[in-house]
């Protein structure tokens, strides 16, 4: 289903009987762009979307009209004009704008599941509710970041539970697991393990049998787009348990310094510095911080000195990509519920990446000590340097 946003601007524009050009010169584009987009030939660039409804007084959902379910693109669209709506709007008017799609595509459970997603990774970025929103019980002087994280995570139950009560079953699977995972957030662990069980379910993975299915139909390269997308994901799940389990590790020094040893040996083996660096970030915050813990200042230093680096490296904005060795899975990216994009905008990754350093009491001590001043240093310049091009980015729209 194609989006039928120009048909929508077309109406809107003769409606208020205004002339092509001069919803161009409004909109600061050309006349022949309002035309390919009335005409279907191109849509609006997602971040005019608010200024289109601003001048036709409707929201953005109504612009984008006019279906109760949604393609996968559309999705995609919607989710990232949300996570960009941050850099240029109120949490207010952000959190308005998802609340009002939600209403509008409640029957869309594909759609749905992405919104609670959206809760689930930007909870930390969207207003403090309102004391009618939350439980009555609760004091005013008491509303802070955890209830703010409990109320919008709550929220993102909530949707998950319609999707598993109502979609197709590969969704009903997805949405029991961003439950459990937002439950274990909540602290609701009882809930989790009635959810998921308390062992390790079998793994039988289906894709080398997809693969050898296709091989036989003498299609050699969507195999081979089958099993490296397949290799991509297990890469990227495995070192996320890695990542897990080394903050099991505070009391036991020399398994930890195991798990380091082979987590960036499993990095580099994959080049995960250039093909994902966010989920190495993640691995090497959670081992610098558990070092932290355990006084090991000798491998602190390394693993913090590791991450500076990669910090400083990694593209802004970043978006998901193969390379060299996973070169047929960009195809298979496109397809993904949110394409190459991140849950979170770069913008916010970056602030998240440097911020989860900087502030940890664990890590406190050392901001002052000789040895480690250059590398905080460092830190707080990429996060002046990330500051300053969010708001050059802001001063362009």
């Amino acid at each position: 289903m194609e989006i039928p946003i120009g048909q929508e601007i077309a109406k809107r524009r003769k409606d208020k009987q205004i002339t092509q050009t001069e919803l161009a010169d409004f909109m600061n584009v050309s006349k022949a762009s309002v035309s390919k987009w009335e005409t279907g030939q191109s849509y609006p660039d997602i971040t005019l979307l608010p200024l289109l409804a601003a001048f036709f007084d409707c929201s953005v959902d109504e612009l984008l009209a006019i279906n109760s379910q949604l393609t996968a693109q559309e999705i995609k669209r919607i989710y990232q004009l949300l996570n960009e709506s941050f850099e240029i709007k109120e949490a207010e008017d952000v959190l308005s704008m998802m609340e009002g799609f939600i209403r509008r595509y409640y029957s869309c459970y594909p759609f749905l599941l992405q919104m609670g997603l959206f809760y689930l990774n930007n909870w930390d970025l969207l207003p403090t509710p309102s004391k009618t929103d939350l439980p009555e019980q609760t004091p005013a002087d008491q509303i802070n970041a955890e209830t703010k994280k409990n109320h919008y995570l709550q929220e993102a139950v909530k949707l998950f539970e319609q999707v598993k009560n109502n979609g197709s079953s590969e969704l009903v699977q997805q949405a029991k697991f961003y439950q459990a995972y937002s439950m274990t957030m909540l602290g609701q662990a009882e809930e989790v393990l009635t959810i998921l069980g308390h062992k390790t379910p079998t793994f039988l993975p289906v894709e080398p049998l997809i693969a050898a299915a296709l091989q036989q139909t003498n299609d050699v390269a969507a195999a081979e787009t089958v099993l490296q997308s397949a290799i991509y994901q297990y890469v990227t799940v495995l070192l996320s348990l890695l990542t897990n389990y080394t903050l099991l590790l505070t009391q036991k020094p020399a398994a930890m310094e195991t798990t380091y040893q082979r987590g960036l040996d499993f990095c580099d083996a994959f080049d995960l510095a250039r093909l994902h660096p966010i989920i190495m970030l993640n691995f090497l915050a959670a081992c610098l911080t558990t070092f932290a813990a355990q006084g090991n200042n000798e491998l602190l230093l390394l693993a913090l000195t590791r991450y500076v680096s990669l910090l400083e490296e990694t593209d802004d904005p970043y978006f998901l990509h193969g390379d060299d060795y996973f070169d047929q899975i960009d195809s298979w990216i496109d397809e993904l519920d949110l394409g190459n994009q991140l849950p979170r905008s770069s913008y916010m990754v970056k602030k998240q990446l440097t911020g989860l350093i900087l502030e940890s009491p664990l890590l406190q001590p050392y901001q002052e000590q000789q040895t480690f001043a250059e590398l905080f240093q460092r830190l707080q310049t990429i996060a002046v340097q990330t500051a300053d091009d969010f708001h050059g980015k802001e001063e362009t729209r």
